[in-house]
């Protein structure tokens, strides 16, 4: 009786939760491309299409969220941080949240595309789904990680795409540092809601990969104990 108490503390891995809501906030993420893909070619029936895909997966990310939470043992049998793994399942649904949030920005109004912003939205695009892709194999790896008592060769991989992460998230900065100077070097051409408009779009997507490389320095403090 005592075993089989013990043993259902660890009926529900916390990391095997993680690893759902990894490929759901991957999935919801996969859908950016697709929005901008119809913005450049001017269908904006498919991108309100698209733009409510997006949130029907990020609610879709939130319940798997919510229940990870809710199912997260509340003993002392947890091999990481109770905290800490909080953290990382926030971080990671973060990610969902702003691609929503990305796609709303563009039913606000019909944006116009403007020449010199196209290639590098399509280069900050890339980027940053190049980060979240990182994060979402980083966390698939967890449930291994725990397993292995977060050594050997599966925390050496992990270690890797945590340094990947941050150099992926960098990258990603500087073009959309460079697209914000872009916007503004041609403000008097853009209509002042399109430019604020704009400016919300760039942050949104850049916030994608920050919270991309946030998952991994929390993941990195698991592997550091």
């Amino acid at each position: 009786m005592m075993m089989r108490s013990i043993m259902g503390l660890f009926a529900r891995s916390p990391f095997h939760a993680l690893q759902n809501l990894s490929e759901k906030v991957k999935e919801c993420a996969e859908q950016i491309p697709l929005l901008f893909d119809a913005f450049y070619e001017g269908d904006y029936q498919r991108v309100r299409a698209v733009s409510e895909r997006i949130s029907h997966l990020e609610h879709e990310a939130d319940v798997v969220k919510n229940r990870a939470r809710d199912e997260l043992p509340r003993t002392l049998f947890m091999p990481v941080d109770r905290r800490d793994f909080l953290d990382v399942l926030s971080s990671l649904d973060a990610i969902a949240d702003c691609a929503e949030d990305v796609g709303v920005l563009f039913t606000l109004r019909e944006m116009e595309a403007h020449d010199e912003l196209i290639e590098p939205l399509r280069s900050l695009v890339r980027r940053v789904m190049a980060t979240v892709e990182a994060a979402c194999e980083l966390a698939a790896l967890t449930e291994g990680l725990a397993s292995s008592g977060f050594s050997g060769a599966s925390a050496q991989r992990a270690l890797e795409l945590i340094d990947e992460l941050g150099r992926l998230e960098h990258q990603a900065d500087i073009v959309q540092d460079d697209l914000a100077r872009r916007l503004f070097s041609i403000e008097d051409e853009i209509k002042p809601g399109s430019l604020f408009v704009w400016n919300k779009i760039f942050n949104k997507l850049g916030d994608m990969a920050n919270h991309a490389e946030r998952m991994g320095n929390r993941l990195r403090l698991f592997l550091a104990r």
